[in-house]
């Protein structure tokens, strides 16, 4: 009787322990709730970043690019749509532009637009220029790099053009964040100026606003600046001057033989460089330093070089008959001492300023041009055949054009490896004039 008792006070005791332990259980483990607060509003988040690639008004619907996800997506908006600033102000549908970032928010279905907002955080930098690097995929802007891909929207003249038809030269509107681009809006670009009548200048050299310094060669087609440029051609003592209105994307041709001139004045230029013995090459000629050199007025090129030193590019414009020249290497720089202060020197491209490494050759390997067939090809403005076609490989930045009759001129900048070898390039067909 006494063991009974005993087992039924431990019976007792132990289911005591399990329901206080049950107990304990219970109350620690979190409840779910059936029913969110009435009185919070829940809203869906970010579906993703997209930029603006076109608006069409007709059938209320918005073209994206889907930054987040690196794809062309398409959707209608509606009165209902919300259109918000990054501060919450309100926008209308005519106040967005192509390029511009938004947060894009979707319905339930994922169908519609139900919110648009400005996306907080994006870099804005206007009238700057873009290097690409195509190979890596990436572009530099004022020494910050940002990713990109080939669906990255570029805007030019309010048309969608490929990120590589961008030129040096070109002016830009930028918009990234956090080292991604999102959209670049070309608000200077570039033409092209075609001569015409110019046999008398080859061998001698084309200027263009001073600067861009080429030997003349047959068949030439500059990739120009848009704007008034002034176009100059010197071979001895001819010159030929013209001020040109370059329009975007346009060839603009110039009869040279029209503005053809005599020039008989002639100035003697001393040169005084340091370090001693370094070679003074003026218009690609090689001259002997130590003498005064007899230059036509006007605008002559001027390049120095010695081993050891970083090379000195400039240009001198000759206006008076005494001019001279001091050219430090080991410092880059260049004054004038002249007794008329209308002649002037500049420098250029050297290589502590220059953003763009001046193209060298590889002659064991080749360049083919496949595509587009019958166009004619140029290489930072000189000729080199009809596609297909293939010349001597170059190394550095370059803008190969393509040009052909009753069709529009394009252009694209290139990067060129030292890797040894051969290129292929396949463009694009060119559009026909006055499409679109």
């Amino acid at each position: 009787m006494r063991r009974m008792k005993q087992k039924i006070f431990l019976g007792i005791l132990l289911l005591l322990v399990i329901g206080i332990s049950g107990c304990s259980f219970n109350r620690n483990r979190p409840r779910a709730t059936e029913q969110p607060n009435e009185g919070v509003t829940y809203e869906r988040g970010v579906d993703f970043v997209g930029v603006v690639r076109a608006i069409d008004t007709d059938l209320t619907t918005i073209e994206f690019y889907n930054a987040s996800f690196d794809k062309i997506e398409s959707y209608p908006y509606s009165g209902a749509t919300a259109l918000l600033t990054k501060n919450e102000n309100q926008l209308a549908i005519s106040e967005i532009e192509p390029g511009e970032v938004f947060d894009v928010y979707t319905s339930e279905d994922g169908r519609r637009i139900v919110k648009l907002q400005e996306t907080s955080g994006v870099s804005l930098i206007e009238d700057t220029t873009v290097r690409l690097h195509q190979e890596k995929n990436y572009l530099t802007i004022q020494d910050m790099n940002y990713s990109y891909t080939e669906r990255l929207p570029v805007f030019s003249n309010g048309k969608l053009i490929q990120p590589m038809e961008i030129t040096a030269e070109d002016k830009i509107t930028f918009r990234g964040t956090k080292g991604q681009a999102y959209s670049i809006i070309v608000t200077r670009g570039h033409g092209y100026i075609q001569p015409k009548n110019y046999a008398d200048f080859l061998g001698g050299i084309v200027t263009v606003r001073g600067e861009m310094i080429l030997p003349v060669s047959k068949n030439m087609l500059l990739t120009v600046p848009e704007g008034l440029q002034l176009f100059t051609m010197n071979n001895g003592d001819l010159t030929s001057e013209a001020s040109v209105e370059v329009k975007r994307g346009q060839v603009t041709e110039v009869n040279m033989a029209q503005f053809r001139n005599q020039v008989p004045d002639t100035a003697r230029v001393r040169f005084k460089i340091s370090p001693e013995g370094a070679e003074l090459y003026v218009n690609g000629v090689l001259k002997d330093s130590s003498k005064p050199i007899s230059l036509k007025y006007g605008n002559h090129s001027i390049k120095v070089e010695l081993e050891g030193y970083n090379n000195y590019t400039g240009v001198i414009h000759v206006q008076d008959p005494n001019l001279t020249i001091k050219i430090d290497l080991a410092e880059e720089k260049a004054e004038v001492e002249e007794e008329d202060s209308s002649s002037s020197v500049s420098e250029k491209d050297t290589p502590a300023a220059s953003s763009t490494p001046a193209a060298t050759y590889d002659k064991e390997h080749k360049i083919t041009v496949s595509a587009p067939n019958g166009a004619a090809v140029y290489i930072d403005g000189t000729y080199k055949g009809v596609a297909p076609c293939s010349f001597t490989k170059m190394i550095g930045n370059v803008t190969i054009t393509l040009a052909k009759e009753g069709y529009e001129t394009k252009s694209y900048s290139i990067q060129l490896s030292d890797d040894s070898q051969d290129v292929t390039w396949s463009f694009p067909d060119l559009e026909k004039e006055g499409k679109g």
